[in-house]
Order: C-alpha cells, then sequence, then structure tokens
C-alpha cells in the first residue's frame, strides 16, 4: 500500500529536495507541502496524510507543535521530525508528544526513506544514540524540577516564573510591586529551596517548566512512567 506523506520545511530548496526525493520512491505518495507549522496543519486536517515530515524549526507553529497539536485533536497521521540540533529538552517533548521518528538533517536521505517505511508501517525511528541520553536528563532535571519546587510560596513562583524569562532584577520588582530588598530576600529563598546557588542554575532547572511554554497537565513522573520505546539503532 502507498503511504501519503506531507512534507513541511521553511527552507524552500530543502522543501522541494525533499519532496522530490520522496516522491521517487515507489511506497510514497506526496499529498502536500508546506513553508511554515501553521500551514502544515492545515494541510493535514485537509489531506489527513499518513506521514508527516516536519521540520522541528519553523515559523507559526514549529514541528513540535503541530506534532502535539495533532495528538490534542486526535488526528491519525504520524510525525517524523527533522532537526539540525534539537536540545534534550525538545526531544524529550518531542517522544512525550508521540512524534514516530526523528532523523538529524545531516543524515542521508536513504536513513530518511528507512524511517518512513518503518513509520508508515507501523512502527518507530527513534535512535537510542540521538534521545537515550535526553530521555534519562530531562526526566531527571524534570522529576528534581517537580519535588522541589512544590516548596515554593505561591510568591516565590511568580518570581521563578519571571526569572524564566530573562527579566531583570529591578525589573521584577518593580513588576510585582516590590523593593529590590524584598526581591532579594525571595531569591535567596528561592535559591535555598531549589537547591541552586545562582540565577543560572535556576533558569537550567525550571526552563520549559514553568511560563508559557510550559506542558500543563503531565509530571515529570508521569512522562518517565510512559517509558518510550528507543531503538538500540536504526533499522537497516
Amino acid at each position: 500500500m502507498v503511504a501519503t506523506i506531507l512534507v513541511a520545511d521553511d527552507h524552500p530548496l530543502l522543501l522541494h529536495g525533499l519532496t522530490s526525493l520522496i516522491a521517487r520512491d515507489p511506497g510514497f505518495r506526496i499529498v502536500g507541502s508546506a513553508q511554515n507549522g501553521t500551514a502544515a496543519m492545515a494541510m493535514i486536517r485537509q489531506e489527513k496524510p499518513d506521514v508527516a515530515v516536519l521540520d522541528l524549526s519553523m515559523p507559526g507553529m514549529s514541528g513540535l507543535e503541530v506534532a502535539a497539536e495533532i495528538g490534542r485533536q486526535g488526528l491519525a497521521t504520524l510525525c517524523v521530525l527533522l532537526t539540525v540540533g534539537a536540545s534534550q529538552a525538545q526531544l524529550y517533548d518531542a517522544v512525550a508528544a508521540g512524534v514516530a521518528g526523528i532523523v538529524v538533517k545531516e543524515a542521508a536521505i536513504d536513513a530518511l526513506l528507512r524511517c518512513l517505511h518503518r513509520v508508515a508501517a507501523g512502527g518507530r525511528w527513534l535512535p537510542a544514540e540521538l534521545v537515550g541520553e535526553a530521555m534519562q536528563s530531562e526526566a531527571a532535571r524534570r522529576t528534581k524540577w517537580h519535588d522541589l519546587s512544590s516548596r515554593l510560596t505561591s510568591r516565590e513562583l511568580e518570581i521563578a516564573r519571571l526569572v524564566v524569562t530573562d527579566r531583570p532584577n529591578g525589573q521584577i520588582a518593580f513588576d510585582i510591586g516590590i523593593s529590590k530588598g524584598t526581591l532579594k530576600i525571595h531569591m535567596n529563598n528561592i535559591y535555598r529551596k531549589l537547591q541552586v546557588s545562582s540565577r543560572a542554575q535556576l533558569l537550567q532547572l525550571a526552563a520549559g517548566q514553568i511560563g508559557p511554554e510550559a506542558r500543563s497537565g503531565r509530571t515529570a513522573k508521569a512522562d518517565s512512567a510512559a517509558g518510550p520505546r528507543l531503538l538500540s539503532r536504526p533499522a537497516k
């Protein structure tokens, strides 16, 4: 059976090259292409492709945001993400969102085609050498944040959320209507409760877990318990 494929990438030359190469495989049929995530999501709703090949970083909606939206809407389209240098947090979120495959753009086109064949057949392409470390370290970081952040008061959590937006302390104090001295006391309490010693360590611990970009409704422990299946190596 021929699998229908949609491709989305914000680089026109790469988008054209990918669609042309995938179309040459008799096992696939291209049903659409897009240069941003918003357009890709609209096409996915309309065309209902078997697999969507999505650039991780796109304007409008990222590939990861498109994959998450597909899951929220209960659509049947499976997602393969293309990335140049995804962070560990992005890789973790991709697996948690149910992405079926992740391929680095530096890989040969043959690797992408093999990935697509595996995913179209109902398998997954999540090489352990790519996502294994990310799953372990991110699960540990998020579990630590979940455990330690419960010690913060509502005011301290509010301040931590503002710190994550990278606002200077003076601006934070002004925004919430307290003095710089009072803010310093709160910051010291936050550092102590979170077992960090600097603003940089606080940012590293809390990144992606508070603020508008944080995922809601799931804890790190719940994600960890889900236990993604990883490949020991890409299929030959």
